[in-house]
This record gives structure tokens, C-alpha cells and sequence, in this order.
């Protein structure tokens, strides 16, 4: 029997993960994705667009801990006593989750410390890249459910997307396009559907919770 996930996009590139016991916070762009009670919050890198909700959401829960790298923890010195430093090739297990981190390149900036999370929930496991420009080794990866970016630029393209799927060992169930910017998400899978007719290409809308 399947674990039971809750998946809730909540706008550019963040999601609530909600399970019966816990709710992991990932990139909240705004203080509107920070209002949402949870005990774990992750940013897979220090822009303002994937951390504009840290303040809301640490402020709202008292006894959320903080996953981040050291770049993502020097922009938030305030919260240093909560946060818990993360590092590629890192696993980690708090609560009902076990965590895995992988760096993955930044699209424009070289400097900016990039680092994807897979997070696992009984059976099931949600990735998401941040604004990677490569997959690297996720492509060997078994996911259940698989964010990414087609924005360009700082990120992967939409093509890039589509033609790194292909490669993947163990395609994902449903695969969920973010961070698009001035992209089309719902021409995204129309491409997608047109390569991989049985697959899952789902595009929220903010607020919206996914059917896994």
C-alpha cells in the first residue's frame, strides 16, 4: 500500500508536502508561502524568489528546524539557531522523512550553490532540483514525483527539460514544471505528452494540491 502524500504548489518553485504527521516546507518564494504551519523548512539555494517566506514560516512555527547550505544560512544569520547545515552527497532523516542532497549547477549565476532534495516519505518520494541547469545524477533516480524548471536562463529550457527526461533509468509517476517565468507550463506538457504519451505532466495552480 502507497504512503499517503499531500503535494501543494504554492507558486514559482514552492510546494508543502503534507503528510499525517508532518509538513515540510521547500523554497517559498513569498510571505504568502510562508503561512502554513509545518515543522521542516528547505531552500535549495539563497535568491530572494526561494527564501522570501523563510521569515513567516519560521516565525508562525516556533519549533520548525531549518534544512539549508551554508550560503542559504549566511543571507539568514537570524535564524542560525535553528538552522541544521546540509552539504552534497548528504542524507538525513528527521521525523517521517529521510532526506537526500545533491548540488546541482545554477544556470547564470556560478557562484550560487544549487543543491536538489529528495525527500522520502514511506514508499514515496518527492524531488525537486531548484533552479538547476543540469540533472547530473538524478537521471538515475527513482522518483515518485519530479519539480522542475523550464525557465531558461538561470535554469534548465523546457527543450533541456524534455530531452534530459528521456535519459532517466526510471521515469518519474508525475512531473511537475516550475520556476517557468515568461514560459508557457501548459505548452510544457504538451511537448511532454507528445514524447512520453503515458506519463504525468501536471500543471497547479498556486495554492493548488496535486493528485499523486
Amino acid at each position: 500500500m502507497k504512503s499517503s502524500l499531500e503535494v501543494r504548489f504554492l507558486g514559482q518553485s514552492g510546494f508543502l508536502l503534507k503528510t499525517s504527521s508532518s509538513s515540510l516546507l521547500i523554497d517559498p518564494y513569498n510571505d504568502d508561502s510562508g503561512r502554513y504551519d509545518g515543522d521542516i523548512l528547505y531552500c535549495t539555494h539563497h535568491h530572494f524568489d526561494h527564501t522570501g517566506g523563510v521569515d513567516t514560516f519560521l516565525e508562525r512555527n516556533s519549533d520548525a528546524i531549518f534544512l539549508c547550505n551554508e550560503q542559504v544560512a549566511d543571507k539568514q544569520e537570524k535564524w542560525k539557531d535553528r538552522i541544521t547545515i546540509i552539504e552534497d552527497g548528504q542524507q538525513f532523516t528527521v521525523s517521517d522523512w529521510h532526506f537526500s542532497f545533491t548540488k546541482l549547477k545554477h544556470g547564470v549565476f556560478g557562484g550560487t550553490e544549487n543543491i536538489a532534495v529528495e525527500a522520502q516519505y514511506g514508499d514515496l518520494k518527492f524531488a525537486h532540483i531548484g533552479d538547476a541547469k543540469e540533472f547530473g545524477t538524478m537521471v538515475s533516480r527513482v522518483i515518485d514525483v519530479l519539480a522542475v524548471p523550464i525557465s531558461g536562463g538561470p535554469t534548465a529550457s523546457p527543450s533541456k527539460v524534455l530531452d534530459t527526461l528521456k535519459n532517466f533509468e526510471s521515469f518519474p509517476s508525475v512531473v511537475i514544471p516550475m520556476h517557468w517565468l515568461i514560459r508557457r507550463p501548459d505548452s510544457f506538457c504538451k511537448n511532454f505528452y507528445k514524447l512520453f504519451p503515458e506519463k504525468r505532466c501536471i500543471v497547479p495552480k498556486d495554492g493548488e494540491i496535486v493528485t499523486i
